[in-house]
């Protein structure tokens, strides 16, 4: 049963199927049921039919035949289960409070059910399975509804219980899939959040996290598909994008109806740099959208489309695609800030203030401390709102582009024209200054990286230093990045002096982040010999 702990605030994966984390089931109810009279074969069929009716995004079609299970077996907790999860998928997939409050009620019949069973057979593992289940889907909604400290305790609950069952069954396979989603997401809790561990009582695991998802999608019987999901997006953040690819193609294949795979994989070929792919397969999404009656990740297609052509710098269609995107968005107010900024630049650079006014009044204060890249364009955004964007800012956003391509001469170009159009604009300086030094660094021009730092850092140099207002995080970051250039030169002695100079900073944007960078490479150093 999914233990889904994304109740830690976790949003480094950017998991466009939220909606779909495939619900799990147990095997058919044994025959020492109470109710033998109940076709349990017929009823387990049903169940798996009603999950790929699911997964193929045909969700009245899914509800009707677990409604049809809990008719067939009532006191079973499968089929209330089931129905509640329906809910919490729409919710998760519109943000539709309606059917967030729907899923805390239908959820509280499952763990009624559940415990009415366990006081007949207090080691009943299969039930402990639904009941683990249905407290680790609470504590997801927890999570996207703010109440961490609940979505924690629903996720401890049904990892605890899930622990029970597969202990007294260890055929449970199925159950590994909360096992290792737990452990794998628990590895991963930033510093700022480690207090979560101790309220909870356990270790991350990350390797151990991906063994046990490997375990359920070869072995589960239900949580096979929510594990081959979960491992694709894992191991595509982990680095190991081939198989990453290998596990979603299947899925992709199994279910080709499903769009928002569809928008996943478009998703992970932008990233790869596999553009006209990418854009292939955004339109493919709206494309298989535009055959059905009901549309599901319609609006994250055309959202994905407008990131595409955003980073290939086609900024009218990025203004096109964003702005579809807003239309069709069943709830505008939880689009995500680096949407809404990138969405806004886009119609600006287009020529559209006035729209890109609209996306920039969108943007929402996030939690700077967790999110701390939803916190710089929030307020870059807010920035955005008082003045237009300048020739030097246009330049600096194509600059960035290019680099994010690997095009790294046209992204250096760009930088070096922005920073001749920054005037005395510190801030402005500091970001093209920063930004051809990580180009020169990314392309291997080592010593015209350290060029750039100097220049950056104000070394040896009679100019006074640079003092950005509010690019303050980029000066300690620039010496992180200076002593990796000394570090990939094997000048190590440089390379200590440049990491211990971050030290000399305090509140900034990513402190956090890149105070665990430098302890890992000072690591690094004290390990050579």
């Amino acid at each position: 049963m999914t233990m889904n702990l994304h109740c830690v605030r976790i949003k480094w994966l950017n998991i466009i199927a939220l909606g779909l984390l495939c619900p799990a089931s147990g095997q058919a109810r044994p025959p020492e049921s109470p109710s033998p009279s109940v076709d349990w074969t017929a009823v387990h069929h049903l169940t798996i039919r009603g999950i790929q009716h699911l997964y193929n995004l045909e969700v009245d079609v899914a509800m009707r035949s677990f409604d049809s299970v809990s008719q067939m077996a009532p006191g079973d907790p499968r089929g209330p289960f089931f129905q509640s999860i329906v809910h919490f998928y729409l919710y998760t997939l519109n943000r539709d409070e309606k059917e967030l409050v729907t899923f805390f009620e239908e959820s509280e019949k499952v763990i009624n059910v559940c415990e009415e069973l366990l006081d007949q057979n207090d080691r009943d593992a299969q039930t402990k399975f639904y009941l683990g289940g249905i407290y680790g889907y609470r504590g997801l909604a927890f999570q996207a509804s703010g109440s961490l400290l609940k979505a924690a305790r629903d996720g401890r609950k049904g990892y605890l219980l899930l622990e029970e069952a597969v202990t007294e069954n260890p055929k449970l396979y199925d159950a590994h899939m909360g096992f290792g989603l737990f452990r794998y997401l628990i590895a991963k809790v930033p510093r700022s959040m480690k207090w979560i561990l101790t309220m909870l009582g356990v270790d991350g695991d990350l390797e151990g996290g991906l063994r046990s998802l490997q375990l359920a999608a070869k072995k589960g019987v239900y949580t096979r598909t929510e594990a081959k999901l979960y491992l694709s997006q894992f191991l595509f953040s982990e680095g190991r994008q081939d198989s990453a690819l290998t596990y979603l193609n299947e899925l992709r294949t199994e279910y080709p109806e499903n769009t928002l795979f569809v928008v996943l994989y478009s998703a992970w070929q932008h990233r790869l740099r596999n553009y006209d792919e990418a854009l292939t397969a955004a339109r493919v999404a709206i494309d298989l959208n535009s055959r059905k009656t009901v549309h599901y990740g319609e609006e994250l297609a055309y959202s994905t489309l407008g990131s595409i052509y955003f980073t290939l710098n086609e900024f009218q269609n990025a203004r096109t695609h964003f702005i579809s995107y807003l239309q069709k968005a069943r709830n505008t107010e939880n689009i995500p800030n680096l949407t809404n900024y990138r969405a806004g630049l886009a119609c600006e650079i287009a020529g559209d203030r006035t729209t890109a006014v609209e996306f920039y009044r969108r943007m929402k204060e996030p939690d700077a401390q967790t999110r701390a890249w939803d916190a710089l364009n929030y307020r870059r955004g807010k920035e955005l709102l008082t003045r237009p964007l300048t020739e030097a800012e246009i330049l600096l956003v194509k600059g960035g582009n290019e680099a994010s391509q690997h095009k790294f001469d046209r992204a250096i170009a760009m930088y070096n024209a922005g920073l001749l159009k920054s005037g005395n604009n510190p801030d402005f300086q500091v970001r093209a200054l920063y930004g051809i030094q990580q180009s020169q660094f990314d392309e291997d021009s080592l010593n015209d990286a350290i060029g750039t730092s100097h220049r950056l850092l104000a070394m040896n140099s009679s100019e006074p230093a640079l003092k950005p207002v509010n690019e303050t995080w980029i000066i300690p970051h620039a010496w992180f990045k200076l002593g990796q250039t000394y570090s990939k030169l094997g000048k190590n002695t440089e390379a200590r002096s440049a990491f211990e100079k971050v030290d000399d900073y305090d509140d900034y944007e990513f402190q956090e982040r890149l105070e665990r960078q430098v302890e890992e490479e000072m690591k690094r150093l004290d390990s050579i010999k």
